[in-house]
């Protein structure tokens, strides 16, 4: 049976360069040799447990060990399911009950991990992960991405913006969210080193100009509300770094501070339905920043025959669809004519406008998804769940200081319940929301309203509740 490409990319590097750095940190190095024997055992553990198919959940938050256990299900053709190690116990619970998997891995001895078998698993053949984004129906759902989309996501990425053997990255951000997995994987395929970044980087601009400082990563990738967090505090830029910046928008403004910082800025963009970036562009000028080209073996174009239209993707790197939901997945992800014929395409639900020489540039959001600080949330979920409190008849989340990206925040108005006993207050209702949603889905600010705004079609009026 042959292995996936992850895998055997890494394998192959591991036996030509067993001594090579795969993975450095304040702690130590890891080689390639050492990294391949802790895989391979790991693997073995799981093959002795589990059928290939598996799903896999992960439970941890360290870079090193997410690294080992991706090589790991893939070398025993098992998918992972990074959890959200934000994510309170009734919002983890919901995302276990739907994915079922099969055993969960848990940090033991340093650079170890155990295998913990669960009950009534599910199989998900192919698949090499499973990430829950939010769901505009008020649950997570699952996307699913197979070994071949990862391998070939990778190619591109390798190419484009590209990282070569010797170089390094620096793996800082979350499990949950589907960039850290270039950050872990696309060096370890190349001949590349990880270097593995200590708690709190992602959180504090001086943790993270410090081990830059320490190590010199080749590659450093943010988003655009980290990016602006680090030159608010004065970061001084890294001259022999590339800088990727995606997730949110670029603005001009960040562009301009951002190039004199790194050796290069790469704008890059892609939702996780594509495989964690779907195109990049190299800015060159603040003044022109575009969502660039598609990465190589993919393919970008809008909807329509205008200028205009929603953001379609295709080719390489999509994702298989949604867990459990085949009537979504037929909804996102549909045959549409191309530049290069009928293909199976994404809609991403991004508009787009094509410029003069054929690049996009990104307009914003057709629906009522929404990026903050990296994180796609849609703001329905946010809604549903309010709306499950038995003191709340109605609930509308919106984004506030949308002019000011270093202030944007989302909003709740909520419609309280008449009842006769004691009335709700904004306190409790923080209190019961941060034992149903992550940190990052809950609202700044929340107002509690008489009644909500409506335009003269009986619609809520978001608009007017949108303030500058």
């Amino acid at each position: 049976m042959n292995l996936p490409g992850v895998w055997t990319a890494f394998e192959t590097h591991a036996v030509r360069h067993p001594d090579r750095q795969a993975i450095r940190s304040d702690d130590g190095i890891v080689t390639y040799g050492e990294l391949r024997a802790r895989a391979a055992d790991l693997a073995a553990r799981l093959e002795d447990a589990l059928s290939p198919g598996s799903l896999v959940a992960l439970d941890a938050e360290d870079p090193a060990l997410g690294a080992l256990a991706f090589l790991a299900a893939a070398r025993s053709r098992c998918a992972l399911l990074p959890l959200n190690q934000d994510s309170p116990p009734r919002h983890r619970a919901a995302m276990l009950a739907d994915a079922r998997p099969a055993a969960t891995l848990r940090p033991a001895a340093p650079g170890q991990l155990d295998v913990v078998l669960e009950p009534d698993a599910a199989r998900y053949d192919e698949v090499a992960y499973v990430l829950y984004t939010s769901g505009s129906t008020g649950s997570p759902k699952g996307v699913m991405v197979s070994h071949q989309a990862l391998a070939d996501r990778l190619t591109g990425l390798a190419a484009v913006p590209g990282l070569r053997a010797g170089q390094s990255m620096l793996a800082m951000t979350a499990l949950s969210f589907d960039i850290s997995i270039a950050e872990m994987l696309l060096p370890l395929t190349v001949g590349g080193t990880v270097v593995a970044a200590p708690d709190g980087t992602r959180l504090d601009p001086e943790i993270f100009a410090a081990v830059v400082r320490r190590h010199a990563p080749d590659v450093l990738q943010a988003t655009p509300s980290f990016w602006r967090l680090a030159v608010a505090a004065g970061w001084p830029g890294a001259p022999g770094s590339d800088l990727w910046c995606g997730g949110e928008e670029m603005t001009a403004a960040l562009a301009a501070q951002l190039r004199p910082r790194g050796r290069r800025l790469w704008n890059v963009y892609g939702p996780t339905e594509a495989t964690i970036w779907a195109s990049a562009h190299l800015v060159s000028s603040p003044d022109d920043v575009t969502l660039g080209t598609a990465l190589p073996g993919s393919g970008m174009c809008l909807s329509g025959l205008g200028p205009e239209g929603e953001i379609l993707l295709y080719g390489d790197g999509l994702a298989l669809g949604y867990l459990n939901q085949p009537e979504l997945t037929a909804e996102r992800f549909r045959p549409r004519r191309t530049d290069t014929g009928t293909r199976l395409c994404y809609h991403t639900g991004d508009r787009g406008r094509y410029r003069a020489d054929g690049r996009i540039e990104f307009l914003g959001r057709d629906d009522g998804q929404v990026k903050l600080r990296g994180h796609r949330i849609e703001l329905g979920e946010i809604e549903r769940t309010l709306e499950t409190h038995e003191s709340v008849s109605e609930a509308v989340v919106v984004v506030s200081a949308l002019d000011n990206p270093g202030r944007t925040h989302l909003t709740a108005y909520v419609v309280v319940r008449p009842r006769p006993d004691a009335g709700l207050d904004v306190r409790s209702l923080r209190l019961w929301l941060a034992e149903r949603l992550p940190a990052v889905m809950r609202p700044a600010r929340i107002e509690l309203v008489a009644a909500l705004p409506r335009t003269t079609a009986g619609k809520i009026d978001r608009r007017a509740l949108v303030r500058p």
